[in-house]
Parts: C-alpha cells; structure tokens; sequence
C-alpha cells in the first residue's frame, strides 16, 4: 500500500512540473516521455532484464504510444489554460470511460452505484465549471474539452495497455512501458516536427523541471504504482489513487495561489466521489 500511495503522490506533482517548465505542451509531453522511458531502460538494464524486450512486445506497446501520446497532448494543453488542479481531475474522468466500455460493448450490467457515480460526477463537473462560466477567460471552455478529452484517451491508453499486458509474463509490464514511453515520445516528436514546434529548452529551471517530470513522475510515480496495484486490495487501490487528483489541487493552491470558490469545493469533492464509485463499479462488474 504504501508503494501506492507513493506512487501516485509521486505522479500528483506532473502539472506542477508541467507548470514549472517554460516549453510547449507537445514539447512537456516529449521530455516526459523521452526522459521516462530512458530511465527505464537504464533501470531494466541495470537488472539485467533488457533482454525481456522482443518484437512482439514493442508491437503491442504501439497503440498504447498513440493513446499515452494524444492523453498527454490534451492534458498538457488543459493544464495550461485551467490550471494543474481542474486539468488532472478532468483526466481521472476516464473512469467512466471504462465504465461505458464495459456497459456498452462488452455488455455488463449496471447498477445502482453506476447511475449514482455517473450522476455525482456529471453534477460535481458542472458545478467546478458551470457555475459562473460567464466570468470566466474565453478560453477556459476549450480547457475544459482538452481535460475530458484528455479523459477519453487516457480510457483508451488503459484498454489497449490491458490488452498489452495479456498473455505475457510478470516481468514483461516494465518492459511494455519502456517500449511505450519511448513509442510515445516518438510519435510526439514527428508531431513537434509537422507543427514547426521546438525542442529548446530555454533556461536551467526548465531543464530541472522536465527531468524531474520525466524521472520522478513516469518512470518512478509509474513503478511504484503498477507494483502497489499488485499488493492492494482493488477498491482500496481506487481509494488510495485519488490522492492523485487532490493533491494535485492542493500543489495548485499552493504553488500557484489558485483562487477556490465554494461551488469548485463541492463540485471537486463530488467528482471525486463519483470518480471512486465509478473506479469502484467497474472494477467489482
């Protein structure tokens, strides 16, 4: 338990960094990549496992690249516009993207708890950002459709990261998200590329912030979270995993002094319950 409470306190502070960093948003999600994946390697050289890494275990990284890449994209462009707080709360909606998987292609059923998360979280978005909208910057609505966008594919990175994973030994996840890391900083490097985006890094605090996003939040946050996941009881697995979402509110209000009306209070503590019930929902279905 404690590796993932670790983990995803590890992870929280990804906005913050983000934040920290003066580059693009595509130019964040490269280094974040790029520097996780590398670390990971060193990690799986130095235990000798590099030769775990086989050409059917790439290929089914791959899509996971795409999804991870387009998860990173929008959140990153969330996270510029409403703030480190409201863009990683949006991306945990992709529990319900699951959730609706689940229901609608793979035909489990529902619920009481299902309707009732569903209903909690839809009430708790509107209120973080529903209530007063007309005060708010004009481009705060496009925010908030990257930060649920951001949801929609990191549901999809998780699916095809399921898939991936199926079939192959317990040595071999480390190994997929090695694979996919690098993939994904690939794919994003060809779209910094396209766009005319840059690779400079301007000034030493940038470099610090985006090795620390890199090495602290995707290679470390992501271990110790996939081996807490494999000690932890399910719904105390949700439970702990939110930790993510508030703390990252919290490093919001007190690194970059987020103003925090009553209606967000109770629109964020609404999503989250309804985020851990639908967390909850789809794991017991």
């Amino acid at each position: 338990m404690l590796q993932l409470i670790l983990g995803a306190a590890c992870i929280s502070f990804s906005a913050v960094f983000v934040k920290l960093a003066h580059v693009s948003a595509l130019s964040a999600a490269f280094y974040r990549m790029g520097v996780g994946g590398l670390g990971l390697l060193i990690a799986m050289a130095l235990a000798g496992r590099l030769g775990t890494i086989r050409g059917p275990l790439v290929a089914r990284a791959m899509p996971c690249a795409i999804f991870f890449a387009l998860d990173l994209w929008t959140w990153h462009l969330s996270i510029n516009i409403v703030g480190p707080g409201m863009g990683t709360l949006l991306g945990n909606f992709q529990v319900f993207v699951l959730a609706l998987t689940a229901v609608l292609i793979y035909k489990q059923k529902t619920g009481p708890v299902f309707w009732l998360s569903m209903g909690l979280a839809v009430v708790g978005l509107y209120a973080m950002v529903g209530v007063g909208f007309g005060a708010r910057p004009p481009e705060y609505g496009l925010g908030v459709l990257y930060g649920l966008s951001t949801a929609f594919f990191y549901g999809l990175y998780i699916l095809s990261l399921q898939k991936a994973v199926s079939g192959f030994s317990a040595s071999d996840p480390l190994a997929i998200t090695a694979m996919l890391s690098l993939g994904a900083a690939a794919i994003i490097g060809c779209g910094m590329l396209a766009l005319g985006d840059t690779f400079a890094i301007p000034d030493t605090a940038s470099v610090l912030s985006l090795l620390a996003y890199g090495l602290i939040c995707q290679s470390l946050g992501s271990l110790l979270i996939s081996r807490g996941l494999m000690l932890t009881p399910t719904v105390l697995a949700g439970l702990i995993l939110l930790l993510q979402p508030v703390l990252a509110y919290v490093w919001d209000i007190v690194f970059f002094a987020k103003p925090m009306s009553a209606a967000e209070l109770s629109g964020a503590a609404l999503a989250l319950v309804g985020i851990y019930l639908g967390s909850s929902w789809r794991k017991k279905a």
